[in-house]
């Protein structure tokens, strides 16, 4: 993550309120460590089988980007999707998509 998308990152965070203190320790200080992605797995619509058999056989795997943000204190870890977070890639995002749609 360059230092524009971190300080993104910050300013938005503080715009939607995110600003209370760590849920462990009630400290305010907190350190942005960098990015990663969590893999989820999503059973697709038509997955739905016969004792869930074919919904084995239907699922898909999703990445997301997140942020990795830790208490300087206590070192508890949060994590925040990278794309509601970055402004300039959601509008990007949504352009790419309604241009698609055309």
């Amino acid at each position: 993550m360059d230092q524009k998308e971190l300080d993104e990152v910050v300013a938005t965070l503080k715009e939607k309120g995110v600003t209370k203190p760590c849920p462990r320790c009630a400290l305010s200080n907190f350190s942005i460590i960098g990015e990663s992605e969590i893999t989820v797995k999503k059973q697709s619509p038509s997955g739905r089988g016969l004792l869930g058999l074919a919904a084995i056989a239907n699922t898909i795997q999703i990445t997301m980007p997140v942020v990795i943000i830790t208490c300087d204190n206590c070192g508890y870890v949060s994590q925040h999707a990278k794309a509601s977070l970055i402004k300039t890639k959601n509008e990007l995002a949504g352009l790419l998509g309604r241009m698609r749609n055309e």
